[in-house]
């Protein structure tokens, strides 16, 4: 065989292969393309028989338009409250969807739908009328609000500010539910695009900055905090609204804390296991006053006076309802004195550091516990508390 009919044959070889190669890709993208539509066609008839209205009513279920419009219709737009009107019903439907029923509705109504569940336990809690009652609402509530993460998960409403409103009311669901897995991924989200100096919402920002304490992020705390400020965001709201009975904590302390350094507050990520929520119950209490500083001699001897009978350790007895609630990694608690004030702070397995602030009948007051348990095993927790009358915080 000559070097021409060996090249020529070659060529001709190469061409074949090629040939065949282009025509195995060209059909193996016509199948894909098939199997593509065959796969949106399936997708379209699942959720059209996911949404007829006569499975929905033969499940005792509403059409997405009945829906939507009974949930906005106990919304109340003015204050955002949630209304009796209606809510028996909201409640049945809502409690009797199934993941399959839950994927018929539109991503709009399932994103009211949680607002509205979001909103209702809130303001059930506040009925409430014992202990007793408030243990069985708290129960309720955690069922009916995984019934919003569920409403929630694989929600993708178009639009950004629908998607990011999505994010915000997941974030604040699980932290209801005391859930810091499910917090995590979208508070590092939020936190990952600060980081990274792209654009974020203020709303991110502040839901954001509530979380970050729960988490232990304090240097995200700093962070956040610091960029709230800078934008015109004011402390001293976080600290008017902890002054009434609610959930939040007093986020202006908690940021002063933070800025502080004090010891104990690592810039570090905390690991899951270092996260808990739990209650612990004051049983007994001891005191014993180690000193009285006062500006005025006259006064300060009054108080020496005063407190003089109790520099030896004394026990308090506490009502049977006071608590110090460890939430993920921060502490809520009531202080011990005759006027309790709300006090928030840091919180370890083996460290609390908690302050609070108000303004009482007899002046300003602010206290802060420091306290360590030294022996893990143990219940007991010893530290140092720092009553302060008549100042303004710092």
């Amino acid at each position: 065989m000559s070097n021409w009919n060996v090249r020529h044959w070659v060529t001709a070889s190469m061409a074949a292969i090629g040939t065949v190669a282009t025509f195995k890709i060209m059909l193996e993208y016509r199948n894909w393309r098939r199997d593509a539509r065959q796969k949106k066609a399936r997708r379209a008839e699942r959720k059209r028989r996911l949404q007829d209205p006569n499975r929905l009513a033969q499940k005792g279920l509403p059409t997405d338009a009945q829906l939507r419009e009974a949930t906005f219709m106990s919304i109340q737009n003015a204050d955002r409250s949630v209304s009796l009107k209606g809510e028996d019903q909201l409640l049945a439907w809502l409690r009797a969807m199934e993941v399959a029923d839950i994927n018929a509705y539109s991503p709009k109504t399932r994103l009211l739908c949680a607002t509205w569940l979001e909103l209702y336990t809130k303001h059930r809690k506040f009925r409430a009328k014992s202990p007793e009652a408030f243990k069985a609402i708290t129960e309720v509530n955690k069922h009916d609000l995984e019934i919003a993460w569920k409403l929630l998960e694989r929600c993708r409403p178009e639009g950004e500010n629908e998607m990011m409103a999505v994010r915000l009311l997941a974030l604040r669901i699980a932290k209801r539910l005391k859930d810091h897995r499910r917090m995590v991924p979208i508070f590092d989200g939020i936190i990952g695009r600060l980081e990274r100096e792209e654009e974020v919402h203020m709303r991110e920002v502040l839901e954001a900055f509530i979380a970050a304490p729960y988490l232990g992020r304090w240097g995200a705390t700093r962070l956040l905090g610091g960029y709230f400020v800078k934008k015109g965001g004011r402390l001293e709201d976080f600290h008017k609204v902890a002054e009434h009975p609610t959930d939040e904590p007093d986020m202006k302390i908690l940021f002063e804390l933070a800025q502080s350094k004090i010891k104990g507050l690592s810039d570090q990520d905390l690991s899951m296991e270092d996260i808990h929520w739990t209650e612990y119950v004051i049983k007994t209490l001891r005191i014993k006053v180690e000193s009285v500083e006062c500006e005025d001699e006259t006064e300060r001897k009054k108080a020496e006076q005063k407190f003089q009978s109790k520099i030896k350790w004394k026990e308090v007895k506490m009502p049977s309802e006071t608590k110090i609630l460890r939430l993920g990694a921060i502490t809520q608690m009531l202080s011990f004195s005759m006027y309790p004030i709300p006090m928030v702070g840091p919180a370890t397995d083996t460290k609390m550091i908690v302050r609070g602030y108000a303004n009482t009948t007899e002046g300003m007051r602010s206290e802060e516990i420091n306290m360590e348990n030294r022996d893990p095993s143990s219940n007991l927790w010893q530290g140092q508390y720092v009553c302060v009358e008549g100042e303004t915080p710092v």
